[in-house]
């Protein structure tokens, strides 16, 4: 059995040029982990695209779901190398692409090069390898630590470590033949917020509101908001709702204006879930 393992670029597959990172299209981490460790494990290894991840395009994530839906009834796994800043979100919707998958899918990276001795790029896919010859099925991310591929969030900015979010309370189905012409808009809610500035182009057919960690948002402001949403045909979701959490007067004074309340889920999955909603 073959291990498939698919590249986009990332830190996992660049080079550092004059102490800058910069991607290296040639690399290829699934023959360099093989002969560093001397491993007899058959890797089937193809470059989808090489990119640093924080330009991925909606394209790349279509290129990806038509990688990964031939038939993969010869392999132990799969493995995805990715860039680290836009890893939560591909996580999130590979997550959902591949829920019914009978064989490991892992989604995995480098926080350095890997001709830096400190990289964690080869002890990932050391773990990543190590979930697949386990046979633990499902949907993976891994990064220092094992996330489930629909609960990893953003890596915090000062530690890099990658967080990790409630299970989403709904599982979202995917058409394994998806294009994604429509668009999903995530606003972020800030002190003195002044949505006046928001203009939706004719694209867009959902907006996400990522509230405070209580699921919160300023409802004066999002009334402004919400207004600009109706007058489109918008849905507005708000993210950030615990479901064993006491519901707000300012989130519920917003439901019962017509703010569609998104519980138990991260920024990422419900951004995923929402494209493929609107593309549905």
């Amino acid at each position: 059995m073959k291990i498939k393992v698919i590249l986009t670029g990332g830190t996992v597959g660049s080079e550092k040029v004059n102490g800058v990172v910069k991607n290296n299209k040639d690399s290829n981490i699934a023959s360099m982990w093989k002969e560093k460790f001397n491993s007899n494990i058959d890797f089937d290894v193809v470059n989808l695209y090489s990119i640093l991840s924080e330009n991925i395009k909606i394209k790349n994530i279509e290129m990806l779901f038509a990688e990964l839906i031939k038939d993969y009834s010869d392999y132990k796994g799969i493995i995805i190398t990715h860039g680290s800043d836009t890893l939560s979100y591909t996580s999130a919707f590979v997550s959902i692409f591949c829920k019914d998958y009978k064989i490991p899918v892992v989604l995995t990276g480098a926080d350095k090069v890997l001709s830096d001795p400190t990289s964690n790029g080869y002890s990932n896919f050391t773990t990543s390898v190590e979930l697949i010859m386990d046979n633990r099925v499902g949907v993976w991310t891994v990064f220092d630590s094992i996330f489930s591929a629909d609960t990893v969030m953003e890596a915090d900015y000062f530690s890099d470590k990658f967080r990790t979010g409630n299970s989403p309370l709904t599982v979202t189905k995917c058409s394994k033949n998806i294009t994604f012409n429509n668009k999903v808009a995530i606003i972020k809610i800030y002190p003195f917020i002044d949505f006046g500035m928001v203009n939706f182009t004719d694209n867009i057919k959902a907006c996400l509101l990522v509230g405070y960690h209580s699921g919160t948002a300023d409802e004066n402001a999002v009334d402004i908001l919400l207004s600009k949403c109706k007058e489109k045909n918008i849905p507005l979701y708000l993210q950030g709702l615990n479901k064993e959490s006491a519901l707000y007067d300012s989130s519920n004074n917003l439901q019962e204006k017509g703010v569609n309340l998104v519980y138990n889920s991260t920024p990422e999955y419900a951004y995923a879930t929402l494209m493929i909603k609107v593309n549905s």
